[in-house]
């Protein structure tokens, strides 16, 4: 199982901050096939990426069980 609660990620673009997910709540159960869909510049990637271990989230929890 796949759990993340409440997960933001923000990125710095000069003096502005960006934010590319906002408190996303979201759990998958073992053995789940799932997609991901959304406009251009919506998150997914940068959900992805975190969910992959490439990226790390500004907040929130992400758990993952056996």
């Amino acid at each position: 199982m796949l759990k993340l609660e409440n997960i933001t990620k923000e990125y710095l673009s000069g003096d502005s901050k960006v934010e590319a997910l906002k408190g996303i709540n979201i759990e998958f159960r073992k053995s789940e096939f799932v997609s991901i869909l959304g406009p251009s510049g919506c998150g997914k990637t940068t959900l992805l990426n975190i969910i992959g271990g490439l990226d790390r989230y500004t907040n929130g929890d992400l758990s993952v069980n056996r």
